[in-house]
Parts: structure tokens; C-alpha cells; sequence
């Protein structure tokens, strides 16, 4: 009886022991991550435009980009209804939170006409 006893307490202590490494490995796992997610560089909000030519690297462009914030994103003229379906509530989306940031101002900087966002609002 003696014996069963202290074997059930060297279990309970190796499982406790058990638990407390998983959850401080857990926890270094879990501030690796945050790190790893703070340390990425942030996408930048991006227009797609529908154009034979890409003109991202264009001084008007790369002046829009910098100032605003926004990246410009030159997919080909042969769109699908996907394609098509997507940059219009992609730029809409986006010329929403810039119209909210900067009110309209933005609309005529901006060197290209966008699918989905009405340029005279």
C-alpha cells in the first residue's frame, strides 16, 4: 500500500512537471510568433488598374505610393469576371478609406482612372 502511494505521488509530480514545461514552451512558442508578426513589414494597400503597360515604376506613381501610402497594382487587359469582380471592390474599398483620410483631394493626384470608383464623388 506504502509503495502504490508513493508511486502515485511520483506520477502526479511527473505529470505536473509535464504540464508546467508543454505550457512554458507553449508560452516562448506563442511571443516567438508575436514577434516574428510584429517584425514584418506591412503590405501596402494596393489599386488594381487593368493596363497593357505596367507604369508602376513612373515618377507620377512612385509620387502617388509615397505620399499616400498605396501601391498600384498593373494586371493585363485581358480581365476575367473574377478578375474584374474583385478590383472594383478592392478600389472602392480602398478609395473609401482614402476619401475618409484625405477627402478628395487624393482622387486628383492619382495618375490613372480606377474600375469600381466613381473619380467625379
Amino acid at each position: 500500500m506504502r509503495n502504490n502511494n508513493l508511486m502515485n505521488k511520483y506520477v502526479l509530480m511527473i505529470a505536473l512537471l509535464t504540464l508546467q514545461l508543454s505550457y512554458g514552451q507553449s508560452k516562448e512558442l506563442q511571443e516567438t510568433e508575436q514577434n516574428i508578426e510584429v517584425s514584418k513589414p506591412k503590405e501596402l494597400a494596393r489599386f488594381i488598374v487593368f493596363s497593357i503597360i505596367d507604369q508602376s515604376n513612373a515618377e507620377e506613381f512612385i509620387k502617388f505610393k509615397e505620399k499616400y501610402n498605396v501601391d498600384i497594382k498593373f494586371e493585363s487587359c485581358a480581365v476575367d469576371v473574377s478578375l474584374f469582380s474583385k478590383a472594383r471592390t478592392n478600389n472602392k474599398e480602398l478609395a473609401d478609406v482614402l476619401t475618409e483620410q484625405y477627402g478628395k483631394v487624393w482622387m486628383e493626384e492619382l495618375p490613372c482612372t480606377l474600375v469600381g470608383v466613381d473619380m467625379e464623388q
